[in-house]
């Protein structure tokens, strides 16, 4: 097989294996903290926050995708009650926010492109970034599809906090591995 079409397909593989992931993992948080919900799709801790983190530094756009992907799979529902922007617009802000965070603090020289060389502070960085990015995109999206009973200027504060408290338990929990690991070798 040539290399053109092995990297083609290890790339959708990458992509459809976040998907899975991603869905498999939002399951886990609903199960977990169902009643640290704040409201539906908002949650005061959302452990996916910090997983969108970590497909995208590892996967880089396969992760993005696979997230865009999953979130679609997730708001199935939303498709069949005919709001199609509404989840189409919602997968793209799951999915592309964190990379785009990523892409921006990379080129800034904030972040480090290679997960294994992030110290505290770059994590910590990167999380309240993407946590606050993804929570005003989130609260636009549905403010401009008049999504039903929204009001951003509240709601926007337990999803920063969910996706913070989330991401910062997942990517510190994962750098403690991590740390572990890269010693032992």
């Amino acid at each position: 097989m040539n290399l053109p079409i092995r990297n083609a397909l290890e790339k959708t593989a990458l992509t459809f294996l976040s998907a899975v992931l991603f869905v498999g993992f939002f399951q886990f948080n609903n199960w977990v903290f169902s009643n640290f919900q704040y409201s539906e799709g908002i949650s005061w801790i959302f452990l996916p926050a910090g997983f969108r983190i970590i497909l995208v530094l590892v996967l880089g756009l396969p992760g993005a995708l696979g997230l865009m992907l999953g979130s679609w799979l997730i708001d199935w529902d939303v498709f069949s009650q005919g709001q199609i922007v509404l989840a189409l617009t919602n997968g793209l802000v799951g999915g592309l926010t964190p990379w785009l965070v990523m892409k921006y603090l990379i080129k800034r020289k904030w972040l480090s492109p290679h997960l294994h060389t992030l110290n505290a502070t770059q994590l910590l960085n990167l999380t309240l970034i993407f946590a606050a990015a993804s929570a005003l995109a989130h609260q636009l999206v549905w403010l401009l599809l008049e999504r039903p009973q929204l009001n951003i200027w509240i709601d926007i504060w337990p999803m920063f906090v969910g996706n913070a408290l989330g991401a910062l338990l997942m990517l510190y929990s994962l750098k403690f591995v991590l740390d572990r690991f890269h010693r032992k070798i």
